[in-house]
């Protein structure tokens, strides 16, 4: 037999064989949105605002443990109260982006499953006055939510805390909890 053979029909079997782990794999794209809500020093000079997420959630329908890559964009408008000059804290709208992992661990159940979620990334923040620069930082996040069927679709329904590490000559540690209410294809 030629090695070429050889080469394909070891490839081939290799391929049937992996099928059914590759079938407990479980794949999700999602797109979510809510409320962000400041919590802190944060909440002196911000208001509620709004979040948008983009999600890769990977895991396996055998183990409750799965991991999640997160796009998110917040919005938090100014409160309109002067803020002491000096003191560090924003006084205008303020956008925050970022890029995160995180670790789910999900909780049995049947139509609905709860699930804890935790982790960290890059956060970039930016006031929304001319001129200023986008500081970037690391920082965690940590909260609960739920998934739910709804029609073809998984639905979710979360709520995370997020701090941002940033040092007092940059306003100090930035905190926030989204509510976000998302779609998983």
């Amino acid at each position: 037999m030629n090695w070429r053979y050889r080469l394909l029909l070891l490839a081939l079997l290799a391929v049937s064989s992996s099928q059914p782990a590759l079938g407990q794999r479980s794949y999700a794209l999602g797109l979510g949105g809510g409320a962000a809500i400041p919590v802190g020093k944060l909440s002196d000079a911000q208001n509620t605002g709004y979040n948008g997420i983009v999600v890769l959630a990977i895991g396996s329908s055998e183990l409750p443990i799965g991991v999640r890559f997160d796009g998110i964009y917040n919005h938090l408008a100014n409160n309109n109260v002067l803020v002491p000059a000096g003191s560090g804290a924003p006084s205008a709208d303020l956008r925050i982006a970022g890029g995160l992992f995180n670790l789910i661990f999900a909780f049995p159940g049947t139509s609905a499953k709860p699930y804890l979620i935790a982790g960290g990334g890059l956060y970039s923040t930016k006031s929304d006055i001319s001129g200023a620069k986008a500081k970037n930082d690391f920082g965690f996040n940590a909260g609960l939510g739920i998934t739910f069927g709804l029609g073809p679709f998984a639905t979710f329904l979360e709520s995370r805390y997020h701090t941002i590490s940033r040092n007092e000559a940059d306003g100090g540690v930035i905190q926030f909890v989204p509510i976000t209410l998302g779609l998983l294809f």
